[in-house]
């Protein structure tokens, strides 16, 4: 065992093996790009939904192995910026383009969800461990493009145009959302809510493109009342 900070190689490795698991999302990023690009939406949506799963078990499994003290020459959260800079954005907003989802010049348009995400990533404030907030929209853009490609109506691009450029300015905006691993109040809904939420929403991309309307409108229940909570949970914790 070293002296200096009380690890060993097997508490290294475990580290490192967090680190691996976070950066295997660039693996799903890939494979999620290459179904779009052969227009597989349905399996793009499932490399984008395990993407999603190994981002939501991380966080907690870095913690719990402690990262920081056994592999501290990676940077845990630099890392985890990067990838899910790629999985929660730039891949979603390819199936937007790729979809058809975007009007032209859909990349011009494309690109103002990019960058206004880009900079809410290397926002030093984005993330409000203490508290549990995530400053701005959270860049769930997967999210979005899911539901745009699932349940949008034939002919509304420039409503998703719309949509999109208010998403991306609410991403540079001081409105806090709540960071469901890290907010101690109402877990129950946040964690237990979410959880039956991506169910329900894998079962949706199973079922794609025939998943029926209602289940659809069924599973807007939870992003909805997420939306609003963070609102109102922001109002009581703001001084």
């Amino acid at each position: 065992m070293s002296p200096d900070n009380g690890t060993s190689p097997q508490r290294r490795a475990l580290a490192m093996s967090v680190h691996l698991g976070t950066a295997s999302g660039a693996l799903w990023a890939l494979l999620s790009l290459e179904a779009i690009f052969v227009e597989n939406y349905r399996l793009a949506f499932f490399w984008m939904f395990v993407a999603m799963v190994v981002d939501s078990v991380d966080g907690p499994l870095a913690r719990w192995v402690d990262v920081k003290r056994h592999a501290p020459q990676i940077d845990g959260a630099r890392l985890d910026d990067v990838i899910d800079y790629i999985n929660y954005t730039f891949v979603p907003v390819v199936l937007l383009i790729h979809a058809g989802w975007l009007p032209d010049p859909a990349p011009l348009w494309a690109g103002v969800p990019l960058v206004a995400s880009a900079l809410a990533f290397s926002n030093t404030g984005a993330k409000d461990t203490e508290e549990g907030f995530f400053l701005g929209f959270p860049s769930y853009w997967n999210v979005f493009a899911f539901y745009v490609v699932v349940a949008a109506p034939d002919g509304s691009e420039w409503y998703v145009l719309l949509l999109t450029v208010a998403l991306s300015a609410l991403s540079v905006m001081p409105i806090r959302f709540v960071y469901p691993n890290r907010f101690n109040r109402l877990r129950w809904f946040f964690i237990g809510g979410g959880m039956v939420w991506i169910a329900l929403i894998l079962f949706i991309a199973l079922l794609y493109p025939d998943a029926p309307r209602l289940l659809v409108l069924a599973s807007l229940v939870y992003p909805a009342l997420y939306v609003v909570l963070s609102l109102w949970l922001d109002r009581q914790t703001v001084p």
